[in-house]
């Protein structure tokens, strides 16, 4: 058990009240949480300031509480060392990555960030890698995954907080796994969050970037410096650690223009690996054939070469398949092998998920929920689609508010109908957020009762779009993905998307036998 003076060894503190040669029990940013001598750190949320719940996480037997300097007063705590750090949202990275005993260093960790496609990279990495005789452990949007064992990701965090993850590295590292992949998010990475501290990546991965949750990072170039900040970590523990090799790997996609930025923040020791299907790339992927169940792509890497016969539809996998190729490749696999494996995997819960129970027209749900990401999908998808192409979508609540209009314009672009209803409004006015995707789609020359509906209910509007579907139509479910919920302002309902279709489907009248 550490002292809370070893736990604070890499901590900015401000002042101490008490004693620093307490064990702590454990780490809870959650008061409700807090076990008897554990250690409390107050967080100032969103939503909830954890400064309000001290006197909760000492009734629960806390031994320590560390506070925000920028949010509490200096007092004393009776029978607790009060620590107060300059930002204890920051602190509690190092915090927890100490309280677990650094379990990064004994895991190789792979690191994949970039605007689309970070859960569909890290599970194929994930997949590909056990197959090919490595025993890994998964954190994504997801999924979390420890060896053989599988679970959803309820957070609705991509990557959680930082104690949950040096949580789940410790169950890895317990568990016989020897290679961890995290999806890092810019959020994450970002010095204000600062989530994957203490994570002392081996391989950092970069798929692409585009304008997305500035809101939150509040310019284009401040987001793109917050994902990079994952190739800085391409580094020796700072701790005295020693890492189980210390060969580092920083992964690009050349097709991205942005991909030297990256390269530039990765140490001079790193080595480097590009891949690519358009630009000149080290693993390049030259595609042979391309369907909407499938691709072949003939793959020439520094390794050699060889062909990939993909299960995924769409170019944008067809590049996701060649990052996780690259990173299977830098861990030393040999590339037949590498092929042969990476031509089995699938893609994730709700990432181009078919919905198949005999009706004459495709489903499709996917989580795809900004601009980029729909012209991404409705682009690659409009050319194989014979007949009509129909949407149901909507847009979060207390969320960036600007991409709804286009949202609703490049939808209108490439559907012949669209259905626009809730996605997760929380607090906001769910026909308020309709409206303004609907403007959108009036500029794109859709009329309303026409070329869009708006039905606020999922379920309805889930339903109306199926009914209304004929043969060789393709009804696109957008948004929800493998989410398990729909939040609204005081509740929140559970949601399965694929199955909600698939009880639809079957009051239609489909995949049903006879008694």
């Amino acid at each position: 058990m550490k002292t809370l003076r070893e736990l604070l060894a890499h901590v900015a503190v401000v002042q101490i009240i008490g004693s620093l040669d307490l064990p702590i029990a454990g780490l809870a940013y959650d008061s409700r949480q807090v076990v008897p001598g554990g250690l409390f750190v107050a967080i100032a949320g969103h939503h909830v300031d954890g400064h309000a719940y001290i006197l909760q996480a000492l009734a629960r037997g806390a031994r320590a509480i560390v506070v925000d300097a920028r949010h509490q007063s200096e007092h004393a705590l009776e029978g607790a060392t009060l620590i107060k750090v300059i930002d204890s949202r920051v602190a509690l990275a190092p915090l927890a990555a100490a309280f677990y005993d650094y379990p990064a260093t004994r895991l190789r960790t792979i690191g994949v960030t970039g605007t689309k496609g970070k859960s569909t990279t890290t599970d194929l990495v994930s997949q590909l890698l056990d197959a090919c005789g490595k025993t890994t452990g998964l954190i994504s949007t997801v999924d979390f995954k420890i060896g053989n064992r599988r679970w959803a990701n309820t957070t609705r965090q991509s990557t959680p907080e930082a104690p949950d993850v040096q949580a789940l590295l410790t169950e890895m590292v317990a568990n016989g796994c020897d290679t961890a992949v995290i999806e890092a998010t810019s959020h994450a990475l970002s010095a204000s969050w600062n989530r994957l501290s203490g994570c002392y990546f081996d391989v950092a991965v970069f798929l692409n970037l585009s304008h997305e949750h500035l809101d939150y990072h509040g310019t284009f170039e401040q987001y793109r410096a917050d994902k990079a900040r994952l190739f800085a970590m391409l580094d020796e523990p700072e701790v005295g650690e020693t890492r189980s090799t210390s060969l580092s790997w920083a992964i690009v996609n050349a097709d991205d223009p942005q991909h030297q930025f990256f390269l530039e923040e990765a140490p001079a020791k790193a080595h480097q690996l590009t891949y690519g299907i358009l630009k000149p790339a080290e693993v390049k992927g030259t595609i042979v054939r391309s369907g909407p169940t499938g691709s072949l792509v003939h793959v020439c890497t520094p390794w050699g070469e060889g062909e990939l016969s993909l299960r995924l539809p769409g170019t944008f996998n067809i590049s996701n398949a060649l990052a996780a190729l690259s990173v299977t490749l830098s861990q030393e696999v040999p590339l037949e092998q590498a092929l042969a494996a990476l031509s089995t995997t699938h893609a994730p819960r709700g990432r181009m998920e078919p919905v198949e129970l005999g009706q004459p027209f495709e489903i499709i749900v996917d989580y795809a929920h900004s601009p980029g990401s729909f012209e991404q999908v409705m682009g690659m998808l409009r050319p194989l689609v014979t007949g009509r192409m129909i949407a149901v979508f909507g847009s979060a609540g207390e969320r960036d508010i600007a991409k709804r209009s286009l949202q609703g314009a490049i939808a209108g672009r490439y559907c012949d109908l669209l259905i626009l209803t809730d996605e997760d409004p929380r607090g906001e006015d769910r026909e308020a957020i309709i409206e303004e995707i609907a403007a959108g789609a009036r500029q794109a020359g859709l009329r309303p009762n026409e070329g869009y509906l708006s039905i606020p209910d999922r379920a309805q509007a889930l339903r109306t779009a199926l009914a209304r579907a004929c043969p060789g139509d393709l009804v696109l479910l957008l948004g929800k993905g493998h989410e398990g919920n729909i939040i609204y302002a005081d509740h929140a309902i559970p949601w399965h998307e694929a199955a909600e279709a698939q009880q639809a489907l079957r009051e239609l009248g489909y995949g049903l036998t006879e008694a």
